[in-house]
């Protein structure tokens, strides 16, 4: 028996093993990815717990509008409505959120880190978040959703907080 024949099978695993890197290399090339910018480290637009849980789910219950649990962490807590077309965060201690690594913003359609926009008419059709206090309402500003309107039953039930 020949040398070929003895090792038939260890070289047609080196040949399909040389043909699989060379579809890697061929069909998968990495490519460049843009490095987004991120915004400045900027304080909280809040500097002390004023709202909590309940008192937040009963403004938002006078709106006509049922908030459930998302999640909930040590140092923020998440609600949304149906549909989730309305997140509503309840932030705990300004210094520990801040620990965690959080970051007040959303990318916009260049890829780029920005502060949300206040209103929908300003979003360019993602988003848009307003703040009370150490509570944050963000809106998806889709039209077919009504995101404008939301965001003006969003403000209304912000406003309940302080009676």
């Amino acid at each position: 028996m020949t040398w070929f024949r003895r090792h038939l099978l260890a070289l047609a695993v080196v040949a399909v093993a040389l043909a699989a890197t060379g579809a890697v290399f061929g069909f998968a090339r990495p490519g460049y990815e843009k490095q987004l910018r991120m915004v400045k480290d900027e304080p909280l637009p809040y500097s002390k717990v004023l709202f909590n849980a309940a008192e937040v789910r009963r403004a938002f219950a006078a709106e006509g509008i049922t908030l459930t649990p998302r999640s909930a962490s040590a140092t923020i807590t998440t609600f949304g409505n149906r549909g989730d077309v309305l997140v509503v965060d309840i932030f705990g201690d300004p210094a520990k959120v801040k620990a965690t690594g959080f970051y007040d913003v959303t990318i916009d359609a260049g890829g780029n880190y920005v502060h949300f926009p206040r209103s929908c008419a300003a979003s360019d059709g993602t988003a848009a978040a307003r703040w009370h206090g150490n509570v944050r309402v963000v809106v998806r500003c889709r039209v077919d959703l009504n995101g404008a309107g939301w965001m003006r039953r969003a403000q209304h039930a912000l406003t309940r907080l302080d009676r």
